[in-house]
């Protein structure tokens, strides 16, 4: 078996254990429970990107694509595991577990990419100058996402910093997306750094997933509930994601106009 065939498996079995989690129990007490099935949206959100991930193991040349289909679920089911850290992961179920496993996606992609050396110009790809607007886009996210982590997720709620039963988990776990997403977009425009176009991607995806995760749950029936934090973070997370695509798909149009601008 060949290393990329290997991964595409690995990132096969990611996305099964994605969809087991959807239908399994995702946290008990007592009598009652609850599974991501009680939430239409997100149900859709997870299989239409998991059916997007297949694209990975399918072969059909869009790995990239279903790595960051992938990357954004594992972003959402980091959500729930976060938010009943620490003392309460007892209560969590099947599913929560499951859905972690969906990390697997990315795993399987980074052992394709290593395994086929024909992508190596693709992953060096970098997002582009300073002047780029959507670059600027993606950090105006940033900025929305480091200020919701503050603002309440449900109207008179608490703040995402102490959404979580232990106090702070949760807030943490978006704060360290909100440094690692400034550092991948400014580092290259401060230090001159190369950054891997492709990490600076699949953050931006598990971020969006971690972040938007809130709304999917209170969309649509109940979004008058959902507090300041969870709009900003939905639209940060929006912007964040939105920006870097942009950004990256200007930076690989622009050495095919560069050529075209010498040609005799």
């Amino acid at each position: 078996m060949t290393a990329g065939l290997a991964g595409r498996g690995i990132a096969m079995v990611g996305i099964i254990t994605g969809l087991l989690a959807v239908g399994l129990v995702l946290i008990s007490a007592g009598n009652a429970s609850a599974s991501y099935l009680d939430h239409g949206v997100v149900v859709i959100f997870v299989i239409a990107l998991l059916a997007m991930a297949s694209y990975l193991p399918a072969e059909v040349g869009y790995d990239t694509a279903g790595a960051a289909a992938g990357t954004t679920v594992f972003g959402f089911f980091l959500f729930i595991p976060a938010g009943l850290a620490f003392d309460r992961l007892g209560s969590a179920g099947p599913a929560a577990w499951l859905g972690l496993c969906t990390v697997l996606i990315p795993i399987g992609w980074a052992v394709v990419r290593s395994a086929e050396g024909a992508h190596a110009t693709a992953a060096r790809t970098g997002l582009g100058a300073a002047r780029d607007p959507q670059l600027w886009l993606a950090v105006s996210g940033v900025i929305l996402l480091a200020a919701g982590i503050w603002l309440p997720v449900i109207t008179n709620g608490p703040t995402f910093w102490h959404a979580s039963t232990s106090g702070d988990a949760l807030g943490i776990l978006l704060l360290a997306a909100v440094l690692a997403n400034a550092a991948t977009l400014l580092g290259p425009v401060v230090y001159d750094l190369r950054v891997s176009g492709d990490a600076v991607l699949l953050l931006a995806c598990a971020t969006f997933g971690l972040a938007a995760a809130a709304w999917l749950e209170f969309a649509f029936d109940r979004l008058g509930a959902l507090g300041s934090g969870g709009w900003l973070e939905a639209v940060g997370a929006l912007l964040l994601l939105v920006g870097v695509v942009a950004a990256r798909l200007s930076a690989e149009r622009a050495p095919s106009t560069d050529a075209l601008a010498v040609a005799p």
